[in-house]
């Protein structure tokens, strides 16, 4: 009983640890998803492999980890700088269509 009670303790605080961090999320939920699955993909590989290849595997680590973390709190830093960039200059994007008939 006791443990059942500290288990909910501790998921309650991870999922508070979540909420209070989604404040300043700047990625949509399929790249959330995404970002979750594919990170913890590259992470369990990157930790079966470390013994074999201990570089590789470190390289693999950190940036599944990393992915891990973006698809949990949902905040990319590096998208946030992609958007400033993009907003302080005026892009312009052309699209081209060709029909073929």
């Amino acid at each position: 009983m006791i443990m059942n009670t500290t288990l909910q303790a501790v998921l309650d605080r991870i999922k508070r640890k979540i909420d209070e961090d989604r404040l300043d999320d700047n990625i949509g939920l399929s790249e959330r998803v995404l970002s979750v699955f594919s990170g913890s993909l590259v992470l369990g590989m990157s930790i079966k492999t470390l013994w074999k290849r201990p570089i590789t595997g470190c390289a693999g680590i950190a940036v599944g980890g990393a992915m891990l973390y973006r698809g949990i709190t949902g905040h990319s830093s590096m998208k946030k700088v992609m958007d400033k960039i993009t907003d302080e200059e005026n892009v312009t994007v052309v699209e081209h269509r060709y029909f073929v008939k």
